[in-house]
């Protein structure tokens, strides 16, 4: 194997690492809004319904994030590119604001701790 290969293929198994950690991640905070619907039930419990339904759009996110492969959303995502590009390109400055603002705000977390150090 050439260094590229080898490149590609580290790059391929820590794609497929975080996809199955984000998976799980996205699964935990599903469980969290379904046990802040559970505490909703008894005073609201049309909200705790809306909350419900919402952690169970958030657990089918997770659960196909993680049942499928790596290349089947590479092809997804370039499809949805070709045939929707203004909502694509929407999107990715949309996360790449968010991404931004939590590379920041982590950035003033760290600089604040040591700070106080």
């Amino acid at each position: 194997m050439d260094i590229a290969s080898d490149v590609k293929e580290q790059s391929r198994r820590l794609a497929e690492q975080q996809r199955e950690v984000g998976a799980a991640g996205i699964g935990d905070v599903a469980g969290a809004i379904h046990s802040a619907a559970d505490e909703l039930e008894p005073k609201m419990p049309q909200a705790a319904s809306y909350v419900r339904d919402a952690a169970d759009r958030i657990e089918g996110v997770a659960s196909r994030l993680k049942d499928r492969s790596l290349d089947d959303m590479l092809n997804d995502l370039g499809s949805f590119a070709r045939t929707q590009p203004l909502l694509f390109f929407t999107g990715a400055a949309l996360a790449g604001f968010a991404l931004s603002r939590f590379v920041k705000s982590s950035d003033s977390t760290t600089v604040g701790e040591r700070d106080a150090l």
